[in-house]
């Protein structure tokens, strides 16, 4: 029987109980159990380490959480940048180039997006509402399990062929987004006032890159975002 692919997720630092502590929702352990994976949470360590964690990973996750740190795409900060943890930054963009070195698949959620696009050389919006004119609400006030607001999807992308439509109504947890996107990515999908919500790589065979803005791993089989993990799955065991 085929040994399952062991999925290396990233998680943030928080202080509990007195102590640094790594933090991840059990939502995204939960999502690549059910896809046919093994979840390992990956704390946040020294940037070399990240060429380390590829030897035990067949797949990475890179988690939602804070604002990356302006520093990391040539940028000072805007007032409305929230917290930051530059060693998060720092530790996940080499686990981006040694994947990509590698040939790793990597599912981005979020704020993984962010940090797939400074790795490969591109910039953040740092404020969506205060930048954006007309702009939708991209942090919403409901359960994370809702659907927010629609995103458009390209009829030529992965994703359009993954959740089988060009457009989906997806949960919404971010006031920031792709501004410049870096080469090798293309947009996959947008928000109906333009905020990028989606991207992948232009050529999957040169690296698996999958990128949403939303959080799938809270929206179970909704619209089929159950098949964005085990999508993921199968290209990691094509890859063992």
């Amino acid at each position: 029987m085929m040994k399952k692919p062991v999925i290396g997720i990233t998680s943030s630092s928080v202080h509990y109980n007195g102590h640094e502590s790594s933090m991840l929702p059990i939502s995204y352990c939960d999502a690549i159990t059910n896809a046919g994976g093994i979840p390992v949470i990956i704390a946040v360590a020294p940037e070399e380490m990240a060429e380390q964690w590829l030897d035990v990973c067949d797949g990475i996750i890179l988690s939602g959480g804070e604002d990356m740190d302006p520093y990391t795409y040539h940028e000072e900060p805007h007032p409305q940048l929230k917290k930051t943890i530059i060693e998060r930054d720092q530790f996940e963009i080499g686990l981006v180039h040694a994947a990509r070195k590698r040939k790793v698949p990597i599912l981005a959620i979020c704020r993984g997006v962010h940090v797939v696009n400074v790795a490969l050389g591109g910039t953040i919006l740092q404020d969506i509402e205060s930048i954006v004119p007309n702009c939708i609400q991209h942090t919403q006030k409901a359960s994370s399990k809702t659907p927010s607001h629609s995103v458009k999807i390209e009829g030529n992308s992965f994703l359009s062929t993954i959740l089988g439509t060009q457009e989906v109504r997806v949960n919404s947890f971010h006031h920031q987004a792709v501004n410049t996107l870096a080469l090798g990515l293309k947009v996959t999908a947008r928000a109906h006032d333009g905020i990028l919500e989606a991207i992948e790589a232009i050529n999957m065979e040169e690296g698996w890159i999958l990128g949403v803005q939303w959080h799938p791993e809270e929206m179970g089989t909704n619209y089929q975002m159950d098949q964005l993990f085990a999508e993921f799955i199968k290209a990691c065991e094509l890859g063992k």
